[in-house]
């Protein structure tokens, strides 16, 4: 019998001109991680749900539930996803 690893998607709140965004959302397609982005541009209602949810408004903030990290800052998140999922 074979064993599998299923990841549940990442869920990354980002905005299209961020070079920050775009750095963690590079490293994401590098390793293959299932990831779904979560536009958080100005004026949209997406915004405002990170607030609520971490408090204040940055990004990135990346959401991982099958660890249950929560976290923003484009060097640590990089960090964590390649010293959890890089092969």
């Amino acid at each position: 019998m074979s064993s599998s690893i299923i990841l549940v998607l990442k869920y990354l709140s980002s905005f299209q001109g961020s070079p920050f965004c775009k750095l963690v959302r590079e490293v994401l397609v590098e390793l293959e991680l299932p990831h779904l982005v979560r536009s958080c541009a100005r004026g949209s209602p997406k915004r405002q749900v990170l607030y609520e949810k971490a408090g204040h408004f940055q990004v990135p903030y990346l959401e991982d539930p099958n660890t249950g990290v929560q976290m923003f800052e484009s060097a640590e998140i990089v960090e964590y996803l390649r010293a959890t999922y890089a092969l």
